[in-house]
């Protein structure tokens, strides 16, 4: 969220601001508090009473038959109640201890590989051009047209299938996907497409009917609309197999497959997704219960690996060299944070004294020992931008070389968790990094027999 030029904090996280007992009451109503039916979400002081009224906190939730509570964890949670560890402080001696395991297994298991070596394939699609024209901001439409286009590519964009989003938000990629479904068929589809959006959240404005309006507006000679369905769940606790809708039901003519689809699907949210998949192609095992359509692929634009899970991520490719346990993990994931935490491109590294100085990663002289030689040094340069010491005593540019260590090797477990699992799978960076440095997208195609 932007923040206005007179505010400290944007009006998401001014609600972390503690506010003086003597601020003027005139004052206090341009506050921004946590919702206090739901704190996951701000609102402005002076319409408190108007909100509690119509939160949507505060409205039953409806639960399908597809609810069944944790079905897509790998393990149970981490009780935190037990736990004096887990939301301590990093300390020095951890960030070491993980830095040095993350610096072996990338090392022996990813350097020099496809994993370490993701080809940038930044597409366009011709149905979105439009729309691309229009826009002064084209950051997301840049990314939303590359991973339809890469849809496009591996045959996946046809009307006979249903297009499952997982986090979908205000459902903006489905909409997108449907008009470029309708240019590609010519605005003569050969099956109504259909749309199953899965977010936790209760959106507002909402584009599921824009999908419906889409097709009239844009003159599809269809006979029916698109089928455009809702289910506001927790993936954990989503059993894809039991959706109601019958959208998902095997077609008479045999055509169609299930394509689940995301556009930056954070941390946690893209084990849950990949597990509930997993767990809905047991339904292909078994279709006289179940009578689903197979699956045809998967495509994640992958974010935020720093909201990665203990409970939910497939730890055993990760634990060759050390045994990782839920503080370990929670280490490790906030550390890939390191890649992306906003470092100006031409910022440069100051040392305690105020004097500007080369790091080692620019001299290309960057050793593994860096910043663990006990004695600190002010030419090491671990200082961040407003002059404070980094308890890992580790500098910006180095960190964000460990971060990007951290990104490659989680998304190596999951890539080796589909593959073992009968599923090609490939990482491809689906827009330039000067359009989103959360680029890279996991396209994963059932192998079939």
């Amino acid at each position: 969220m932007t923040r206005r030029a007179t505010e400290r904090f944007c009006a998401q996280h001014l609600g972390t601001v503690e506010l003086p007992d003597d601020l003027p009451s005139s004052t206090r109503k341009l506050a921004r508090i946590s919702c206090p039916l739901e704190p996951g979400h701000s609102i402005w002081l002076r319409d408190l009473q108007r909100h509690v009224k119509r939160c949507q906190a505060t409205k039953e939730v409806v639960r399908g038959a597809w609810f069944v509570p944790d079905i897509n964890l790998l393990r149970p949670q981490p009780d935190k109640s037990r736990s004096v560890t887990r939301d301590a402080p990093i300390t020095f001696q951890e960030y070491k201890k993980w830095v040095e395991f993350v610096e072996k297994f990338y090392e022996n298991e990813i350097q020099g590989t496809r994993y370490s070596d993701i080809p940038l394939r930044e597409l366009k699609h011709e149905g979105l051009e439009r729309r691309l024209g229009e826009l002064s901001n084209k950051k997301h439409a840049i990314q939303q047209g590359s991973l339809i286009a890469t849809l496009g590519n591996v045959g996946l964009l046809l009307s006979e299938n249903c297009f499952v989003e997982f986090g979908a938000g205000r459902g903006e990629l489905s909409r997108y996907l449907h008009q470029a479904l309708l240019h590609r068929y010519n605005n003569a589809p050969t099956h109504a497409p259909s749309f199953l959006l899965i977010d936790r959240s209760g959106m507002r404005m909402k584009l599921d009917s824009k999908i419906i309006k889409d097709s009239e507006d844009l003159g599809s000679k269809y006979p029916t609309p698109p089928i455009v369905h809702r289910i506001k769940t927790d993936i954990k606790d989503l059993d894809l197999r039991k959706e109601e809708d019958r959208q998902l039901k095997k077609r008479s003519d045999g055509k169609g497959g299930v394509v689940a689809i995301s556009k930056h699907l954070c941390g946690a949210a893209t084990d849950l997704t990949i597990q509930c998949v997993m767990n809905y192609i047991e339904s292909e095992k078994d279709c006289a219960e179940y009578a689903t359509m197979d699956l045809a692929g998967i495509m994640i634009a992958l974010c935020c690996r720093h909201r990665c899970s203990y409970s939910s991520y497939p730890l055993q490719y990760l634990t060759k060299y050390a045994e990782i346990d839920p503080r370990g993990f929670e280490i490790l994931s906030k550390m890939s944070s390191w890649a992306v935490c906003g470092r100006r491109p031409k910022h440069r590294n100051t040392s305690n004294s105020g004097k500007t100085v080369e790091t080692k990663s620019e001299r290309g002289q960057l050793n593994d020992d860096d910043g663990y030689d006990g004695e600190h040094d002010e030419s090491d340069n671990d200082c961040d931008q407003d002059g404070q010491t980094h308890i890992s005593r580790i500098p910006i540019a180095r960190r964000e070389e460990i971060g990007i260590k951290v990104r490659s090797m989680l998304d190596y477990g999951r890539v080796l968790n589909l593959e073992n699992k009968g599923f090609q799978v490939r990482l491809i960076r689906y827009v330039d990094e000067a359009i989103s440095s959360e680029n890279v997208c996991l396209l994963a195609i059932p192998i079939r027999k």
